[in-house]
């Protein structure tokens, strides 16, 4: 997919931004004058305690963030996706890398930059050779690090959508370590998740009118694979990615207009040392949003759970119109649902009494799913419910 004399460029970038020590500032404000600072480098790293009841990473501290991250809200098209893909990814991350034995961190290995290079378009040897040293430098064409395809010499839009659109739309990577007795960390597991687009936008004229272009599933789903392999040929070229277990998992995003997410469609696993995905599993991810009238057999039941749910509460209380929630399939069972209660606030006392009935339908209702349902206008939230698989309630009123 590209020039191998390109991986040597990748060794001297990956060799170069390994996490670093951040320097504290020395500038203070008036609030914190009096608090004592204790210099990163002095900190000693530790984890944070786990819960048992809970299945999730505990974290390296003092918490690293990834020099990446503020790329995701920018890329994505919308919040919806970026929850799905982080979440999922976590999930997906846990197949692998089990959270009795890894700890977790933000990914410390691609900067903001190559993440950047990596969502640009690939040059051709002939666009390369074409292009001046000040072209070159313009368009980063020396690293040539574009994962997307080229568009060879295209420039009108609409072509360029039916021929080389835009597959990839975002890179997150998570870190995973193995902690010996002495409490050391080793970095032994990488997950790097793939949001592609569902959706190719573009203008026909600069500030003008976006049109949209659907993409083909199987070729996304085709390109992510090729992009997958791709990168771990990269970080194979550095030793010091060499034996590490690394995850790739397939993300497809909704469109920007979804007021669902879209979902992950398949990962890969390379083992430590081996430099090629061999195959791919795919993954059974579906989410639904509630009320649904679209018949799907996949929440059928639920959806008829879903209705009696509104109708119950819609008997008993007139500020009452309906709810909304969007629910996650995965093997066709539900994971997890999330409703929220829009109401028009008029005493502290109708909340109570709505909670504390709506605690009540949460014995009734969705057994063995994870349930979040929230009370709320478009400024504040008056109360939280939420109950876990085993059907066990808690519930939260805001003073």
């Amino acid at each position: 997919m590209k020039f191998k004399s390109l991986l040597i460029f990748m060794v001297f970038v990956l060799a170069a931004c390994g996490p670093d020590v951040q320097e504290v500032s020395d500038e203070t404000t008036e609030e914190d004058e009096n608090i004592t600072r204790v210099p990163t480098a002095e900190r000693e790293e530790t984890v944070t305690n786990s819960n048992d009841e809970q299945d999730y990473y505990q974290t390296v501290i003092p918490y690293e963030i990834s020099p990446s991250r503020g790329l995701t809200s920018s890329n994505m098209v919308s919040s919806y996706n970026i929850e799905a893909f982080e979440k999922g990814l976590f999930d997906i991350s846990k197949n692998v890398f089990p959270t009795d034995d890894y700890v977790f961190r933000e990914g410390q290995i691609f900067t903001e930059d190559m993440v950047r290079g990596f969502l640009g378009r690939e040059y051709t040897r002939e666009e390369i050779e074409e292009m001046s040293d000040d072209e070159l430098t313009e368009n980063n064409a020396f690293s040539n690090l574009g994962l997307n395809p080229s568009t060879e010499g295209l420039t009108d839009p609409e072509r360029i959508a039916e021929e080389a659109p835009l597959y990839l739309s975002h890179i997150l990577e998570q870190n995973y370590l193995t902690r010996d007795e002495e409490g050391d960390t080793t970095l032994d597991g990488i997950t790097i998740g793939l949001a592609m687009n569902s959706t190719h936008y573009y203008q026909r004229e600069e500030y003008g009118t976006t049109y949209s272009k659907s993409l083909d599933a199987d070729e996304v789903e085709r390109q992510g694979q090729l992009m997958a392999n791709e990168i771990l040929e990269r970080l194979r070229a550095n030793e010091q990615y060499s034996d590490q277990t690394i995850t790739f998992a397939i993300f497809v995003q909704s469109t920007n207009t979804s007021i669902t997410p879209g979902n992950f469609i398949s990962y890969a696993v390379a083992e430590g040392g081996e430099n090629e995905l061999s195959s791919f599993t795919e993954v059974d991810e579906e989410y639904v949003m509630f009320p649904s009238s679209e018949g799907r057999e996949v929440s059928e039941q639920v959806n008829s759970d879903y209705q009696l749910f509104n109708r119950n509460l819609s008997s008993y209380f007139d500020n009452f119109t309906t709810s909304i929630g969007y629910g996650r399939f995965i093997d066709g069972s539900l994971e997890s649902l999330t409703i929220e209660i829009p109401v028009q606030y008029t005493s502290q006392g109708e909340i109570i009494g709505l909670t504390q009935y709506v605690e009540g339908l949460m014995g009734e209702h969705f057994s063995g799913s994870r349930v979040e349902v929230s009370i709320e206008d478009k400024n504040e939230t008056y109360s939280l419910i939420t109950k876990d698989e085993n059907d066990q309630v808690s519930t939260h009123v805001y003073e």
